[in-house]
């Protein structure tokens, strides 16, 4: 029996553990993407104190941009400023984002929506592999999440390897240090290996999810995502004024008083909904959670997303355990060096299969000379 695990966890990590390992050294890298960027590519602009209301913020945006319309604005999250989006009007096609002051208003630079090299090469490999070109998205996605099952088979065949027993528990967490290299190398692949072996399998389960995450659901006999009914998108009296931006948020804090606004999608004409972003509760993130459909012109609320409803959960927890956005920046921290361990036990594990492998041409070599001797 443990030949054959053994046999599973060598050759899976001869023949895919270099995919492997370059698929979680990468997403590692995406983890403190936010925070290289801000040091490559800093906002100029110190945020001023107090807390404009959302309709000064529009006035600001609109006035500073002839010929486009605010369309979305979103509340300060990882900065301390407000997003606005504007599009063109007429039916232009053109949109960018802005920033805006929080405590006056004012618009300022534009944010940089597409990713910028190295992360837009570094996120193609952790979700594509770089494969698109040649395959597509969906099977190229599909790869990737056969590595993600792969890495499971690894772990779990890495647990049975080590396992020392109970009496022995506190020996497989020893390394040993002056007695050659073999040992070396193989007590620090069994404690890297079995220390980082839960948070690996909570990054290669949800990875896999996220690969197949549009087909998971329709498996077990769910919708990908929680169905909004199209009343909730046109505003009952679809002729009258639109309701003030203000007066919105007003109706939504009332109504939801312990929930935090996160972004506010406004209605372009008479006849839409508002749709309002909330954070409610504990959550896999820092974005929202659950979105309030307001009649556009009376402020009624038409609908509202469940934030517990089982697929939202689903949609919410893979996300955020994979991408580590629930715990702040411990956690990200955490994530980050743990996400890198494949990479060493990828090096002394390479390490262990050359020594062994010198053994055996050594012990062949010395039966050779015996054998011609005699």
């Amino acid at each position: 029996m443990r030949k054959t695990i053994l046999a599973i966890h060598l050759i899976l990590s001869l023949t895919l553990g270099i995919f492997v390992v370059l698929t979680c050294t990468t997403g590692s890298l995406l983890l403190i993407e936010p925070e290289v960027e801000s040091w490559m590519h800093p906002v100029n602009h110190t945020a001023t104190s107090g807390s404009v209301s959302p309709s000064v913020i529009k006035q600001h945006a609109d006035s500073a941009n002839p010929g486009f319309f605010t369309d979305r604005i979103e509340y300060p999250n990882k900065e301390p400023y407000y997003r606005v989006h504007l599009t063109q009007a007429n039916g232009g096609k053109e949109n960018f984002t802005v920033y805006a002051d929080p405590g006056t208003g004012d618009t300022f630079g534009r944010v940089q929506v597409d990713r910028l090299e190295p992360f837009a090469t570094i996120y193609q490999l952790h979700r594509y592999l770089l494969l698109t070109s040649v395959i597509g998205k969906v099977p190229a996605a599909s790869v990737v999440g056969i590595l993600g099952i792969a890495l499971v088979l690894m772990l779990v065949t890495g647990i049975y390897l080590w396992w020392p027993g109970l009496r022995k528990l506190a020996t497989g967490f020893r390394v040993v240090l002056g007695r050659g290299k073999f040992l070396k190398h193989m007590s620090l692949h069994k404690t890297v290996g079995i220390i980082s072996i839960p948070f690996l399998l909570v990054l290669a389960l949800t990875g896999t999810i996220n690969a197949f995450e549009k087909s998971i659901p329709t498996w077990v006999g769910f919708k990908a995502k929680e169905e909004i009914p199209a009343t909730a998108l046109q505003s009952k009296t679809k002729d009258a004024a639109v309701l003030p931006l203000d007066r919105a948020v007003e109706i939504v804090k009332e109504t939801y008083p312990t929930s935090e606004l996160i972004k506010i999608q406004l209605p372009q004409k008479a006849g839409q909904s508002y749709q309002i972003g909330l954070q409610e509760g504990f959550s896999a993130s820092t974005g929202s959670n659950s979105t309030v459909y307001m009649d556009g012109s009376t402020g009624a609320i038409l609908y509202k997303t469940n934030p517990n409803l089982a697929i939202n959960l689903y949609n919410a927890w893979r996300k955020g355990l994979h991408f580590a956005t629930w715990g702040g920046e411990p956690l990200k921290i955490i994530s980050f060096f743990f996400g890198m361990t494949p990479l060493a036990l990828m090096i002394t594990g390479l390490f262990i299969w050359r020594i062994k492998a010198n053994a055996r041409k050594k012990s062949r070599n010395k039966s050779a000379s015996s054998a011609a001797a005699a």
